[in-house]
Protein backbone atom coordinates (compact mmCIF):
# COMPACT_ATOMS: atom_id res chain seq x y z
CA UNK A 1 0.00 0.00 0.00
CA UNK A 2 1.45 3.34 -1.06
CA UNK A 3 1.67 6.24 1.32
CA UNK A 4 0.20 9.68 0.83
CA UNK A 5 2.20 12.83 0.26
CA UNK A 6 3.15 14.56 3.51
CA UNK A 7 4.52 18.09 3.73
CA UNK A 8 6.07 19.68 6.79
CA UNK A 9 7.14 23.31 6.93
CA UNK A 10 9.82 24.18 9.47
CA UNK A 11 9.58 27.87 10.30
CA UNK A 12 12.26 29.18 12.65
CA UNK A 13 10.56 32.59 12.79
CA UNK A 14 7.06 31.21 13.32
CA UNK A 15 5.36 27.88 13.84
CA UNK A 16 6.22 24.50 12.37
CA UNK A 17 3.20 23.08 10.59
CA UNK A 18 2.03 20.21 8.46
CA UNK A 19 0.78 21.48 5.14
CA UNK A 20 -1.75 20.24 2.61
CA UNK A 21 -0.29 19.67 -0.83
CA UNK A 22 -2.51 22.42 -2.25
CA UNK A 23 -0.99 24.94 0.19
CA UNK A 24 2.64 24.23 -0.63
CA UNK A 25 4.39 27.45 -1.62
CA UNK A 26 7.96 27.14 -2.84
CA UNK A 27 8.17 30.84 -3.60
CA UNK A 28 7.71 31.77 0.07
CA UNK A 29 10.72 29.80 1.31
CA UNK A 30 13.56 31.78 2.85
CA UNK A 31 16.50 31.32 5.24
CA UNK A 32 14.08 30.75 8.16
CA UNK A 33 11.79 28.33 6.33
CA UNK A 34 12.57 24.78 5.28
CA UNK A 35 10.07 22.56 3.49
CA UNK A 36 10.18 18.78 3.71
CA UNK A 37 7.93 16.74 1.42
CA UNK A 38 7.66 12.96 1.49
CA UNK A 39 5.66 10.60 -0.67
CA UNK A 40 5.69 8.11 -3.57
CA UNK A 41 7.11 9.26 -6.89
CA UNK A 42 3.88 9.00 -8.88
CA UNK A 43 1.98 11.26 -6.48
CA UNK A 44 4.82 13.74 -6.07
CA UNK A 45 5.03 14.07 -9.84
CA UNK A 46 1.43 15.38 -9.92
CA UNK A 47 2.17 18.36 -7.67
CA UNK A 48 1.66 21.48 -9.74
CA UNK A 49 3.58 23.83 -7.48
CA UNK A 50 6.95 22.10 -7.88
CA UNK A 51 9.77 24.23 -9.29
CA UNK A 52 10.65 23.25 -12.84
CA UNK A 53 14.10 21.85 -12.05
CA UNK A 54 12.77 19.85 -9.07
CA UNK A 55 9.92 18.42 -11.15
CA UNK A 56 12.39 17.47 -13.88
CA UNK A 57 14.58 15.70 -11.31
CA UNK A 58 11.59 13.73 -9.97
CA UNK A 59 10.60 12.64 -13.49
CA UNK A 60 14.19 11.75 -14.46
CA UNK A 61 14.88 8.04 -14.73
CA UNK A 62 17.24 6.63 -12.13
CA UNK A 63 20.70 5.94 -13.47
CA UNK A 64 23.34 3.55 -12.18
CA UNK A 65 24.98 6.38 -10.24
CA UNK A 66 24.09 6.70 -6.56
CA UNK A 67 24.38 10.51 -6.72
CA UNK A 68 23.08 12.76 -9.49
CA UNK A 69 23.53 16.54 -9.71
CA UNK A 70 21.01 18.69 -11.59
CA UNK A 71 20.98 22.45 -12.29
CA UNK A 72 19.84 23.66 -8.86
CA UNK A 73 19.29 20.42 -6.95
CA UNK A 74 20.75 16.99 -6.48
CA UNK A 75 19.42 13.56 -5.59
CA UNK A 76 20.85 10.39 -4.14
CA UNK A 77 19.59 6.93 -3.31
CA UNK A 78 19.97 4.88 -0.14
CA UNK A 79 18.65 1.42 0.80
CA UNK A 80 16.18 1.05 3.66
CA UNK A 81 15.35 -2.16 5.51
CA UNK A 82 11.65 -2.49 6.28
CA UNK A 83 10.09 -4.47 9.14
CA UNK A 84 10.37 -7.68 7.08
CA UNK A 85 14.08 -7.07 6.40
CA UNK A 86 13.29 -6.40 2.75
CA UNK A 87 15.44 -3.75 1.08
CA UNK A 88 13.64 -0.74 -0.39
CA UNK A 89 15.06 2.28 -2.16
CA UNK A 90 14.70 5.73 -0.64
CA UNK A 91 15.43 8.77 -2.79
CA UNK A 92 16.56 12.12 -1.39
CA UNK A 93 15.99 15.13 -3.65
CA UNK A 94 17.65 18.24 -2.23
CA UNK A 95 16.71 21.60 -3.72
CA UNK A 96 16.75 25.24 -2.72
CA UNK A 97 14.91 25.59 0.57
CA UNK A 98 13.31 22.16 0.29
CA UNK A 99 13.98 18.47 0.78
CA UNK A 100 11.90 15.81 -0.97
CA UNK A 101 12.11 12.15 0.06
CA UNK A 102 10.65 9.60 -2.32
CA UNK A 103 9.63 6.08 -1.28
CA UNK A 104 6.60 3.85 -1.89
CA UNK A 105 6.26 3.18 1.84
CA UNK A 106 7.21 5.81 4.40
CA UNK A 107 10.06 4.43 6.57
CA UNK A 108 9.46 4.39 10.31
CA UNK A 109 12.58 6.40 11.12
CA UNK A 110 11.01 9.48 9.50
CA UNK A 111 8.06 9.44 11.88
CA UNK A 112 10.43 9.02 14.82
CA UNK A 113 12.46 11.98 13.58
CA UNK A 114 9.33 14.14 13.53
CA UNK A 115 8.07 12.85 16.90
CA UNK A 116 11.27 13.85 18.69
CA UNK A 117 10.25 17.49 18.30
CA UNK A 118 7.65 18.09 21.02
CA UNK A 119 7.48 21.85 20.52
CA UNK A 120 8.59 24.56 18.15
CA UNK A 121 12.00 23.97 16.58
CA UNK A 122 14.69 25.97 14.84
CA UNK A 123 14.91 23.41 12.04
CA UNK A 124 13.84 26.15 9.66
CA UNK A 125 17.37 27.53 9.93
CA UNK A 126 18.80 24.28 8.63
CA UNK A 127 19.86 23.96 5.04
CA UNK A 128 18.18 21.20 3.00
CA UNK A 129 21.49 19.34 2.94
CA UNK A 130 21.72 19.52 6.74
CA UNK A 131 18.19 18.12 7.07
CA UNK A 132 19.09 15.33 4.64
CA UNK A 133 22.19 14.53 6.74
CA UNK A 134 20.03 14.48 9.90
CA UNK A 135 17.63 12.01 8.31
CA UNK A 136 20.56 9.87 7.17
CA UNK A 137 21.85 9.81 10.75
CA UNK A 138 18.42 8.71 11.97
CA UNK A 139 18.35 5.99 9.31
CA UNK A 140 21.80 4.78 10.32
CA UNK A 141 20.59 4.64 13.91
CA UNK A 142 18.08 2.01 12.74
CA UNK A 143 21.01 -0.05 11.50
CA UNK A 144 22.77 0.43 14.83
CA UNK A 145 19.69 -0.84 16.66
CA UNK A 146 19.49 -3.82 14.32
CA UNK A 147 23.12 -4.72 15.02
CA UNK A 148 22.58 -4.28 18.77
CA UNK A 149 19.56 -6.60 18.61
CA UNK A 150 21.64 -9.22 16.81
CA UNK A 151 24.39 -8.92 19.45
CA UNK A 152 21.80 -9.38 22.20
CA UNK A 153 20.39 -12.50 20.56
CA UNK A 154 23.87 -13.92 20.04
CA UNK A 155 24.67 -13.45 23.75
CA UNK A 156 21.48 -15.28 24.70
CA UNK A 157 22.25 -18.01 22.19
CA UNK A 158 25.72 -18.49 23.65
CA UNK A 159 24.17 -18.88 27.10
CA UNK A 160 21.79 -21.53 25.74
CA UNK A 161 24.69 -23.38 24.10
CA UNK A 162 26.68 -23.42 27.34
CA UNK A 163 23.82 -24.88 29.35
CA UNK A 164 24.16 -28.49 30.44
CA UNK A 165 21.13 -29.54 28.44
CA UNK A 166 19.83 -27.37 25.60
CA UNK A 167 16.25 -28.03 24.51
CA UNK A 168 16.91 -27.71 20.79
CA UNK A 169 19.79 -27.24 18.40
CA UNK A 170 20.53 -23.54 17.74
CA UNK A 171 21.41 -24.04 14.07
CA UNK A 172 18.13 -22.52 12.85
CA UNK A 173 18.69 -19.43 15.01
CA UNK A 174 22.28 -19.13 13.83
CA UNK A 175 21.15 -19.35 10.20
CA UNK A 176 18.53 -16.64 10.76
CA UNK A 177 21.05 -14.32 12.43
CA UNK A 178 23.54 -15.03 9.67
CA UNK A 179 20.99 -13.98 7.04
CA UNK A 180 20.17 -10.79 8.98
CA UNK A 181 23.83 -9.84 9.21
CA UNK A 182 24.28 -10.59 5.51
CA UNK A 183 21.40 -8.25 4.63
CA UNK A 184 22.81 -5.55 6.90
CA UNK A 185 26.24 -5.86 5.31
CA UNK A 186 24.78 -5.71 1.81
CA UNK A 187 22.57 -2.73 2.64
CA UNK A 188 25.37 -0.84 4.40
CA UNK A 189 27.65 -1.58 1.47
CA UNK A 190 25.17 0.01 -0.96
CA UNK A 191 24.70 2.96 1.39
CA UNK A 192 28.45 3.35 1.68
CA UNK A 193 28.73 4.08 -2.03
CA UNK A 194 26.17 6.88 -1.70
CA UNK A 195 27.54 8.48 1.47
CA UNK A 196 31.10 8.36 0.24
CA UNK A 197 29.91 10.04 -2.97
CA UNK A 198 28.43 12.80 -0.80
CA UNK A 199 31.88 13.47 0.67
CA UNK A 200 33.77 13.66 -2.62
CA UNK A 201 35.38 17.03 -3.40
CA UNK A 202 33.59 17.32 -6.75
CA UNK A 203 30.22 17.10 -4.97
CA UNK A 204 31.14 19.26 -1.97
CA UNK A 205 31.83 22.10 -4.39
CA UNK A 206 28.07 22.20 -5.17
CA UNK A 207 26.87 22.70 -1.57
CA UNK A 208 27.49 25.25 1.17
CA UNK A 209 30.75 24.90 3.06
CA UNK A 210 28.84 24.60 6.35
CA UNK A 211 27.20 21.40 5.07
CA UNK A 212 30.47 19.60 4.39
CA UNK A 213 30.88 18.57 8.01
CA UNK A 214 27.39 17.04 8.18
CA UNK A 215 28.03 14.52 5.43
CA UNK A 216 31.54 13.82 6.69
CA UNK A 217 30.13 13.00 10.14
CA UNK A 218 27.58 10.69 8.49
CA UNK A 219 30.44 8.93 6.70
CA UNK A 220 32.20 8.38 10.04
CA UNK A 221 29.02 6.90 11.54
CA UNK A 222 28.78 4.55 8.57
CA UNK A 223 32.39 3.44 9.04
CA UNK A 224 31.66 2.57 12.68
CA UNK A 225 28.59 0.60 11.63
CA UNK A 226 30.65 -1.30 9.07
CA UNK A 227 33.03 -2.29 11.87
CA UNK A 228 30.10 -3.25 14.13
CA UNK A 229 28.43 -5.46 11.53
CA UNK A 230 31.79 -7.11 10.79
CA UNK A 231 32.19 -7.88 14.50
CA UNK A 232 28.63 -9.24 14.60
CA UNK A 233 29.47 -11.59 11.72
CA UNK A 234 32.61 -12.79 13.51
CA UNK A 235 30.60 -13.29 16.70
CA UNK A 236 28.10 -15.48 14.84
CA UNK A 237 30.96 -17.55 13.47
CA UNK A 238 32.34 -17.79 17.01
CA UNK A 239 28.92 -18.94 18.27
CA UNK A 240 28.88 -21.67 15.63
CA UNK A 241 32.37 -22.76 16.70
CA UNK A 242 31.16 -22.76 20.30
CA UNK A 243 28.20 -24.94 19.32
CA UNK A 244 30.37 -27.42 17.41
CA UNK A 245 32.73 -27.58 20.41
CA UNK A 246 29.79 -28.24 22.70
CA UNK A 247 28.49 -30.97 20.40
CA UNK A 248 31.96 -32.56 20.29
CA UNK A 249 32.13 -32.41 24.09
CA UNK A 250 28.71 -34.02 24.47
CA UNK A 251 29.68 -36.67 21.94
CA UNK A 252 32.90 -37.34 23.84
CA UNK A 253 31.00 -37.74 27.10
CA UNK A 254 28.51 -40.05 25.42
CA UNK A 255 31.34 -42.19 24.04
CA UNK A 256 32.89 -42.37 27.51
CA UNK A 257 29.58 -43.41 29.04
CA UNK A 258 29.07 -46.05 26.38
CA UNK A 259 32.64 -47.30 26.88
CA UNK A 260 32.10 -47.63 30.65
CA UNK A 261 28.80 -49.42 30.03
CA UNK A 262 30.56 -51.75 27.59
CA UNK A 263 33.30 -52.50 30.16
CA UNK A 264 30.71 -53.25 32.86
CA UNK A 265 28.74 -55.45 30.49
CA UNK A 266 31.93 -57.24 29.45
CA UNK A 267 32.99 -57.87 33.06
CA UNK A 268 29.56 -59.22 33.98
CA UNK A 269 29.47 -61.34 30.83
CA UNK A 270 32.93 -62.69 31.52
CA UNK A 271 32.00 -63.61 35.10
CA UNK A 272 28.76 -65.21 33.96
CA UNK A 273 30.66 -67.21 31.36
CA UNK A 274 33.23 -68.44 33.84
CA UNK A 275 30.64 -69.55 36.39
CA UNK A 276 28.53 -71.03 33.65
CA UNK A 277 31.22 -73.51 32.56
CA UNK A 278 30.26 -77.14 33.02
CA UNK A 279 32.96 -78.21 35.54
CA UNK A 280 32.14 -80.22 38.64
CA UNK A 281 33.79 -78.08 41.34
CA UNK A 282 32.62 -77.62 44.95
CA UNK A 283 31.69 -73.98 44.34
CA UNK A 284 29.15 -74.90 41.70
CA UNK A 285 27.30 -76.93 44.34
CA UNK A 286 26.93 -73.98 46.74
CA UNK A 287 23.36 -73.34 45.61
CA UNK A 288 21.59 -70.07 46.35
CA UNK A 289 24.42 -68.81 48.53
CA UNK A 290 26.91 -69.09 45.69
CA UNK A 291 24.50 -67.41 43.28
CA UNK A 292 24.04 -64.47 45.65
CA UNK A 293 27.80 -64.19 46.20
CA UNK A 294 28.51 -64.08 42.45
CA UNK A 295 25.70 -61.61 41.82
CA UNK A 296 26.93 -59.35 44.65
CA UNK A 297 30.45 -59.49 43.25
CA UNK A 298 29.17 -58.45 39.83
CA UNK A 299 27.23 -55.53 41.34
CA UNK A 300 30.18 -54.41 43.46
CA UNK A 301 32.53 -54.60 40.48
CA UNK A 302 30.12 -52.52 38.38
CA UNK A 303 29.79 -49.93 41.15
CA UNK A 304 33.55 -49.79 41.53
CA UNK A 305 33.99 -49.12 37.81
CA UNK A 306 31.36 -46.36 37.91
CA UNK A 307 32.98 -44.90 41.05
CA UNK A 308 36.40 -44.79 39.41
CA UNK A 309 34.88 -43.13 36.32
CA UNK A 310 33.23 -40.46 38.45
CA UNK A 311 36.38 -39.92 40.47
CA UNK A 312 38.42 -39.48 37.29
CA UNK A 313 35.67 -37.24 35.86
CA UNK A 314 35.31 -39.31 32.74
CA UNK A 315 31.71 -38.11 32.37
Amino acid sequence: MKTEVKALLYNAAGHDEAMATADIDFAGLNKNKLLWIDGPADKLATLKTLPEDVARAIHADAQTATLEIFDSCYRFFVPVLDSNNAIRQLTFLVGKGCLITICDQRPGFMDRFVETDRGETLNGKLTPSALAASLLSELLDDYRKGIADIDKKIDKLDEDILRVREKKAPLATLATLRRRVSRLRSSLGDMGGTIHALTRPDFLAHIDACDHTHFENTARILDRLDDAVARARETIIGSFDLYTTRVAQDTNQLVKALTIATVITGVIGCAAGIFGMNFDTPFFHSGAVGFLEVTAAMVMTSLAIVGIAIWRRWF
